[in-house]
């Protein structure tokens, strides 16, 4: 019954020319406009939500609700992409008072996990307005552009976010301090570190590189050195001892931008950016 009358409805609206149809393949719907007044589902089963994944309304493709179910949204599945030709990206967070008053932090971005039957935030960044005694709001215009971004993660044991940093006007805050959203002083100077001190940590020394296999051509000396993002060394790793030229393997160092690969304490490669927690590189001369 309701295919027949989804052909109803088509052919209806073929012979007023509201929409374009293609006899050939019978599965294309060109129209001028389409308006939903309820539900839009792309979805290859035709079901809203993946299977088993209702209550977390995890969707099987693409889902839109309009306020005619209470809250609108768009629901995506697996990747939003994105592609645009001379014209850089534009994501807007536009929001209002029902009286149509300002509303000083118009939207965020959440990261978020599954916890006692809900979703439960991990983290935040905000988009927000100053303050008024910052800038009063007869100096709010177009020019002025009287924002910042809010940074906020949860810590344990506690339901309200805690500000870690705001960034704006061309000044910063940072420290621990403010559950709900406040408690973090806004800056006053370019840097303002709040709640601690301040550590430097040179680049540590990292660990020995695991031989995952040699060609037995003759005793080898593998070792490491990490270097930071400016480019500072650290001292040599141990050695790992190979029994020919070798495949290594080793984790991540903190603070290493890439490695030098030392060999009999000649350093033969690198500095090498290579991506993964783990490591892997073999000795070119094999």
């Amino acid at each position: 019954m309701k295919d027949r009358l989804v052909t109803i409805v088509i052919s209806v609206a073929t012979t007023l020319g509201l929409i374009k149809a293609e006899p050939e393949s019978g599965k294309t719907l060109e129209v001028d406009r389409l308006i939903v007044r309820k539900e839009l589902i792309v979805s290859d089963t035709g079901e809203i939500w993946e299977k088993g994944y209702e209550e977390h309304q995890i969707p099987r493709g693409i889902y839109a609700r309009t306020l005619d179910g209470g809250v609108a949204g768009l629901w995506v599945r697996s990747r939003l992409i994105k592609g645009e030709l001379d014209d850089p990206f534009d994501d807007r967070f536009h929001a209002l008072e029902q009286d149509g008053t300002l509303r000083r932090a118009p939207g965020h971005i959440s990261w978020n996990v599954w916890l006692d039957g809900a979703w439960r935030q991990m983290a935040i960044i905000q988009g927000e307005g100053l303050e008024l005694s910052e800038v009063p709001f007869d100096e709010w215009d177009g020019g002025t552009h009287p924002g910042r971004l809010r940074f906020q993660t949860f810590r344990p044991g506690h339901q309200e976010p805690l500000t870690d940093a705001l960034i704006g006007q061309g000044m910063m805050s940072i420290g621990g301090g403010g559950y709900g959203g406040g408690g973090l002083p806004y800056a006053g100077e370019v840097l303002q570190l709040w709640g601690g001190g301040m550590t430097q940590a040179g680049v540590p020394v990292p660990e020995p590189p695991v031989v995952v296999e040699d060609d037995g051509s003759g005793a080898h000396a593998y070792a490491l050195i990490a270097v930071g993002p400016q480019g500072q060394r650290s001292a040599p790793s141990g050695e790992a001892q190979a029994s020919g030229l070798a495949s290594l393997k080793w984790g991540s160092s903190p603070g290493a931008d890439s490695y030098i690969v030392l060999r009999d304490g000649a350093e033969i490669a690198g500095p090498l950016r290579i991506e993964g927690a783990q490591k892997r590189w073999t000795d070119p001369e094999r």
